[in-house]
């Protein structure tokens, strides 16, 4: 099978209310597809350049990995590009953890990170740590990353209700980082494509401020105004508190089309 996707993307990055400078990074790949978000952590201003780094590592490796001829992309397995995606990941932890033992003002950093990217008629989803992926669909928002942090083994074991667990004092506690350890434990999954779509990509800024509830009405009245909608949610964040940096990526599905027939035609 051969796929093309036709993909809208806008995206948003803020500091809030509390912090002075933002940890949080966006590198958009939209001819590839592609979208990488990252929630740095560490010194003063170690963060960011954590994250900034991350960002940026990944989407030059995917990049260099995708850079071939429009038709050629169209045959590209998921297997091959989950693959990719995780060796760009370990690829930025070699160089955060790199950077942080070998620049004083640097130890210490480290960041999350989830990267979407389109394959065929799937949505390949990477991350580590606690920023988060959704998936507005028929009107439901649905959470499809699962969280690498304290908190979140705690909801699994059912020590504490999703009630408590918006108001935990240690819900940024994260059990996985991208450059804090020699090794990184990248989790991806396959999700099925559909057109009208909506997914979005955010740091724990954004979700630590706003309910499900609130993001998905946001999500559901501007739908068709992606860079709105992307204002709205930040503007939302910060008028709940804005404690910390809120970033959003947003792209929809505008179609999914089976090409089969093109590679057929032309003998591929």
């Amino acid at each position: 099978m051969a796929y093309q996707h036709v993909l809208e993307f806008a995206a948003l990055s803020d500091t809030g209310r509390v912090r002075d400078h933002n940890e949080d990074a966006i590198v958009v790949c939209g001819d590839y597809g592609c979208a990488i978000l990252a929630d740095g952590m560490g010194g003063y201003k170690a963060g960011e350049v954590a994250s900034a780094m991350a960002t940026q590592v990944i989407a030059d490796y995917l990049c260099a990995k995708l850079d071939t001829t429009w038709f050629a992309r169209l045959g590209l397995q998921a297997v091959k590009l989950s693959r990719w995606m995780t060796e760009s990941i370990e690829l930025a932890n070699r160089h955060v953890l790199y950077a942080s033992q070998t620049n004083a003002e640097c130890f210490g950093m480290g960041t999350t990170v989830v990267v979407a990217c389109c394959s065929q008629d799937k949505l390949l989803l990477a991350h580590v740590g606690d920023s988060r992926a959704y998936r507005l669909r028929d009107g439901q928002l649905t959470l499809l990353t699962h969280d690498h942090s304290v908190l979140q083994e705690q909801l699994d074991a059912g020590l504490v209700t999703k009630a408590q667990a918006r108001f935990s004092n240690i819900k940024n506690l994260i059990t996985r980082a991208v450059g804090t350890q020699e090794n990184v434990d990248v989790e991806i999954h396959a999700h099925p494509l559909q057109e009208q779509d909506l997914y979005m990509l955010c740091s724990d800024g954004l979700t630590d401020m706003l309910s499900h509830d609130e993001i998905q009405v946001i999500l559901q009245q501007y739908t068709g105004d992606l860079p709105s909608c992307c204002k709205l949610l930040i503007d939302s964040a910060n008028a709940a508190g804005g404690n910390d940096n809120s970033s959003v990526v947003l792209f929809k599905v505008h179609a999914v089309r089976n090409l089969s027939w093109l590679r057929r035609l032309l003998g591929r």
